[in-house]
């Protein structure tokens, strides 16, 4: 018999406030975890880790600590509330089977066809300039930007197999699977039962899983991806089909700056599906329109699942 959830019939905003929680313990829990690997096994500590990353001298130390923060944030905070919440944790989660793999499919061709309009977003995005009133803030933001892209090209600057493998695991897997659980899986219904319209839901937890990125110049494009995957879940009623979907657009960036780090290629990322011919970016755009309505014509998930408490008897 299958314990009743601690929590089983709660509000949505005593929901939220405990998943918050959650990711909070959870990040602290996971660089915790990763600083004590640090020192058990390596016998390097706080400050030492931090300069062999900005020195670029030994990334080892920096992947124990994404990986773990990662699980912390990412991982252990949906399947605990999945415990405290639901009566089917699991299932409740979206691990379900993709009763239709035709909506897996145009979810899966929308990362590529979209590629040309999301980096026409990007540079759009690039190009806002704050007043002259909020100067500091937008070379803060700037200054963030730049952090954040030496950071990627530390990680990412490999020429071996087995760093392309770990960074296939670090930067693809899982976030694809820690974030889709995290926005999709449980911030997405939650935010729709507690507006009581998931479209709601779906659109402010992509903003959320923008922001959380703390890229401002990447802030469009990121939340255009985040509503592709909150749609394609919600029509698809299986959380497999967004974490495939982050994972090929993660994945391959990871193999795209691979192949031109390594001089197979000369197709830098930042120019990875970019398109100046305006019929192109066009053709992108109504490619995107049209997966997007395959996948609306082929739902097969309903927002009835996401919002109804407890799970519906169909589901169960």
């Amino acid at each position: 018999m299958i314990p009743r959830p601690l929590f089983k019939d709660t509000s949505s905003g005593f929901q939220l406030f405990t998943f918050l929680f959650l990711m909070l313990f959870g990040i602290l829990l996971g660089t915790l975890g990763g600083l004590v690997i640090l020192k058990l096994f390596l016998g390097i500590g706080v400050a030492e880790a931090g300069s062999l990353l900005k020195e670029a001298i030994d990334l080892n130390p920096a992947r124990i600590l994404q990986i773990t923060s990662q699980f912390g944030l990412f991982i252990l905070p949906p399947l605990a509330f999945s415990w405290l919440f639901m009566e089917k944790p699991l299932f409740s989660l979206g691990f379900s089977k993709i009763a239709n793999r035709k909506i897996l499919l145009a979810g899966l061709m929308l990362m590529f066809a979209g590629l040309p309009f999301i980096h026409f977003l990007a540079e759009m995005n690039e190009s806002i300039q704050l007043p002259a009133s909020l100067s500091n803030l937008e070379a803060w933001m700037k200054d963030k930007e730049e952090e954040a892209k030496r950071l990627t090209d530390i990680f990412l600057g490999v020429s071996s197999i087995s760093g392309l493998m770990i960074n296939l695991l670090m930067i693809a897997v899982i976030p694809a699977l820690g974030e889709e659980l995290v926005f999709r899986s449980v911030l997405q219904p939650v935010l729709g039962k507690l507006f009581r319209n998931i479209h709601f839901g779906i659109v402010i937890s992509a903003l959320v899983f923008s922001l959380m990125h703390f890229q401002f110049y990447g802030l469009i494009p990121r939340f255009v991806l985040g509503l592709f995957m909150g749609y394609f879940y919600y029509w698809s009623g299986s959380i497999w089909v967004p974490i495939l979907m982050h994972f090929l657009n993660n994945g391959a960036a990871v193999i795209v700056y691979y192949l031109f780090f390594t001089g197979q290629s000369n197709v830098p990322l930042e120019e990875f599906g970019a398109m100046e011919n305006i019929p192109l970016l066009i053709l992108s755009i109504v490619a995107s329109a049209a997966l997007l309505y395959a996948g609306f014509r082929w739902k097969t998930g309903s927002g009835k699942d996401m919002l109804n408490k407890p799970v519906p008897e169909d589901r169960i």
